[in-house]
């Protein structure tokens, strides 16, 4: 019974630690005519998978359905791997960070202004955070001098060579992301249905307006000639310029210039977006929480308007202080992939767990179990469900607090190494992480100094308080078993929600 539970990739963010509870074990190894998978909830043991990069390697024949243009960092291995992640990583710089703060501060602003102007609820707050991050990701990482079609107007301009807009083209990516990864696009094209049509559709023309970036930067690096300074987009298509007496090093396909852009658009607008949904709902249903969290803003922010907020001053003190705690209790509760993969190659390897020495069969599917661990007793007080909330119980969980130190003087929570692994670990974790909580600090910070972002309590004759809890159940239905897992955990259902003007 444990092995059909952790068979059900789609479910696992749900079972948690219950199914190594069941088994007291943290490390479960299921044999099958299909192959080995071993599950590990052990932080011991996901520390050796994270680091050990020559011994336990990506799956990349069960990751290449990323590879939807082309090669990507996130589906291949060896030197190729190691060429895409040098060419990205110094993209990842305290510019590019600076950048991502001003614009996330911009952008969320502007997002206050269209809620305060609705006078109605905030249906599907995914979506408007959706289009928020992938502003700030188009803006700061594919360069303000290339011309990015209906980037700063996302839902009106329409260029007359696309059938969608910038934003819909991706947006209906991630909608048809299962069709495009189990469908090849050469057959979806003879497809006569009408979902077929609509992934094949919204493939082809993201293509294009990629296609579009890559040649607008390579034009412009033919006139201006290239910079030591470069953005993520600029560093990929030079990465695939034709070779110079100069060159260190061949180019990269075209194809990889555009699986690159696509990963990385998907990985930087995405995740973020999830992550601040689930941050908004969780606090919405935890009042007295937000109200904590706000109170650290004005004792960090005190009365200075955003255009004084510092990414070099406050981005810090934010990440240090409520913010950063909440991002990361979210990201505890909600880790971007529910399971971070690896496996073995044609030789067996070992590992030690608890003193003990085990061996790895050869072409054995590794996953390193983020919700159990996450949620491991052992490191992560157990939680007592209240209310409507389902397993794994995330809203009963919530507790931003425990990242924080006491008045009483003491430290802050240090989770033990390998027990919160959100951004993965050892060599090829996140590059992006410096970004993504620059970002989130800034957009959380700009929403909630002078606003409160609420559940919407229906009119009716009972008391505000029953038709309150009313609400914050079916909130909590939501996310938790209202909640699946594709490319991301995302949550299926709308939780109605209101903006209201802060009262201090």
């Amino acid at each position: 019974m444990t092995g059909y539970r952790l068979s059900r990739f789609g479910r696992i963010w749900h079972e948690g630690h219950e199914p190594f509870a069941h088994l007291q074990t943290d490390n479960v190894i299921v044999v099958s005519a299909g192959g080995n998978i071993l599950w590990t909830c052990s932080p011991e043991s996901i520390q050796q998978f994270s680091k050990r990069s020559h011994d336990f390697v990506k799956p990349v024949e069960m990751m290449g359905m990323l590879n939807l243009y082309g090669p990507t960092i996130t589906a291949t291995e060896g030197e190729e791997s190691r060429t895409y992640r040098k060419i990205a990583a110094p993209s990842f710089n305290d510019r590019t960070h600076r950048s991502a703060w001003t614009e996330s501060l911009k952008r969320s602003l502007s997002l206050l202004q269209r809620w305060e102007s609705m006078n109605a609820p905030i249906e599907r707050l995914d979506t408007h955070v959706a289009r928020l991050t992938l502003q700030v990701i188009s803006f700061v990482c594919f360069d303000r001098s290339v011309d990015l079609p209906s980037a700063t107007a996302l839902e009106t301009n329409l260029s007359k060579s696309h059938k969608m807009t910038y934003s819909e083209a991706i947006s209906s990516m991630v909608e048809n992301i299962s069709t495009l990864f189990i469908v090849p696009p050469p057959v979806l094209r003879f497809s006569p249905f009408s979902a077929h049509k609509e992934a094949i559709a919204s493939y082809t023309v993201w293509q294009k307006y990629m296609e579009e970036m890559r040649d607008q930067t390579s034009a412009s690096f033919r006139l201006n000639g290239s910079r030591n300074d470069l953005s993520l987009l600029e560093s990929f298509v030079q990465a695939g310029q034709p070779p110079t007496a100069d060159s260190k090093s061949p180019p990269i396909s075209p194809a990889a210039v555009l699986g690159n852009i696509f990963v990385f658009v998907m990985a930087g607008y995405e995740t973020s977006a999830n992550t601040l949904t689930y941050a908004m709902t969780l606090l919405a249903c935890h009042p007295h929480l937000r109200k904590d969290m706000q109170a650290d803003l004005d004792r960090i922010l005190s009365d200075r308007p955003s255009s004084m907020w510092s990414c070099e001053a406050d981005f810090p003190k934010l990440l240090n202080g409520y913010v950063g705690a909440v991002i990361n209790e979210t990201l505890r509760l909600y880790s971007v992939l529910p399971f971070i993969p690896k496996c073995t190659k044609e030789k067996p390897q070992t590992f030690i767990s608890g003193g003990r020495e085990y061996i790895v069969p050869p072409d054995t599917l590794i996953l390193m179990d983020t919700s159990a661990v996450h949620r491991n007793p052992k490191y992560w007080p157990e939680v007592t469900p209240k209310g409507n909330d389902g397993p794994p119980f995330p809203v009963s969980s919530f507790d931003p607090a425990r990242w924080l130190g006491k008045s009483d003087g003491v430290s802050a929570f240090n989770p033990v190494v390998g027990s919160y692994v959100p951004f993965s670990d050892g060599p090829r974790s996140c590059m992006g992480k410096r970004f993504a909580q620059a970002k989130l600090c800034a957009v959380l910070a700009a929403i909630y100094k002078e606003h409160s972002i609420e559940l919407d309590v229906k009119d009716g004759e009972r008391s505000y308080e029953e038709r309150w809890q009313e609400a914050r159940e079916r909130a909590e239905k939501e996310l938790s078993s209202g909640v699946e897992f594709l490319m991301s955990l995302k949550m299926k259902g709308k939780v109605p929600l209101r903006l209201v003007p802060r009262s201090k």
